[in-house]
């Protein structure tokens, strides 16, 4: 199902009933071990989701999450046999796009489990996940500077680490969209990946104290992953997005986690009309190994009182500690062959 699938639904429900009080739903998969329907709530015409099935589920802690722009709603009945629904409405109709991929992503959900409860419970939790997700997707879509970031994180996965790994460790490795501190991770190597226009003098902004911090991990490395804007030599976001999709969608796991990732950070597919227009094409990457004198800021050389810091180092003074895109591979290919 699409977003503009569910759209149409909703703008059918909302012309074809009276609009007094209650709902009016729509199933939308009668192979689901849970009723999902489609639906607008009255009076106040929000569009919405309804899932209600056997057995009693509850959320941990008892409540639902907060859901910036959505209204959530958990019951159960002492029925025989007992029953468990949840009413998920949109309250603000800008994050009507974000909405329809939450409803889609659950209906996805649902038809995965075997039994009603499986099914509720996966869709619990899935909707606590999403509960962070509303906090920061972009309702207009990624800026020009995410955009390029996602941009260089992808062509890293895409050219580097599905080239290492297999589809599901690749995949696991990709950290960026997480609030973690480096962008890929795998057993021991990290990688934090900067992108930056070629046209421009290359300035890496560090975020803070432990983005180039190598003491949790084995070896850390620096990608500056250069760009030039280019019509007609490059690639847009989407197409870079279709290939990594199509390289792991012979795992169905690995498939899934990359749409999962791809959410977390901030694309949706119901903006790629946005992203159509501007292309780039990878002028070159380099990679820097992290240690020693790397010029850099860490938790052990800050000031007593210093925090918050954000800072920037010169790619071009870097060149003692560059790399060759094989002594990368190889701390990588070591990380497979120690499974």
């Amino acid at each position: 199902m699409r977003p503009e699938d569910l759209f149409e639904i909703w703008d059918n429900l909302a012309l074809a009933t009276s609009g007094i009080v209650g709902l009016d739903r729509r199933l939308l998969d009668v192979e689901a071990p849970v009723g999902i329907y489609a639906c607008v709530f009255w009076p106040g015409g929000q569009p919405g989701l309804l899932i209600e099935g056997d057995g009693t589920v509850r959320p941990t802690g008892g409540r639902l999450p907060k859901c910036r722009g959505v209204k959530l709603v958990h019951e159960t009945f002492r029925t025989d046999p007992a029953r468990t629904s949840v009413r998920i409405l949109l309250e603000e109709p800008r994050l009507r796009d974000i909405f329809a991929i939450l409803a889609i992503d659950l209906l996805d959900v649902a038809r995965d489990q075997s039994t009603s409860e499986f099914a509720l419970r996966r869709c619990i939790d899935r909707i606590s996940m999403w509960q962070g997700l509303f906090e920061r997707l972009p309702p207009d879509g990624l800026s020009d500077e995410a955009q390029r970031g996602l941009f260089g994180e992808l062509w890293v996965l895409e050219t580097f680490m599905l080239e290492v790994l297999d589809p599901s460790e690749a995949v696991e490795a990709w950290r960026g969209p997480d609030p973690g501190n480096q962008d890929f991770v795998r057993l021991g190597v990290a990688i934090e990946v900067k992108t930056t226009l070629a046209k421009r003098h290359s300035r890496l902004a560090i975020a803070n104290e432990k983005q180039l911090d190598e003491v949790p991990h084995s070896i850390l490395y620096l990608a500056n992953v250069r760009l030039d804007e280019s019509a007609a030599a490059g690639r847009n976001l989407n197409e870079l997005v279709g290939n990594c999709r199509q390289k792991v969608a012979s795992d169905l796991y690995a498939a899934r986690l990359l749409d999962d990732c791809l959410l977390k950070a901030g694309y949706l597919d119901v903006h790629a009309n946005l992203y159509q227009e501007r292309c780039w094409q990878v002028s070159g990457c380099r990679f820097f190994h992290v240690r020693d004198h790397f010029p850099r800021l860490t938790e052990a050389n800050l000031p007593p009182g210093v925090g918050d810091i954000k800072y920037s180092v010169i790619a071009d003074d870097l060149s003692q500690y560059e790399c060759q895109r094989g002594d990368v591979t190889k701390s990588l290919e070591e990380t497979t062959n120690g499974d």
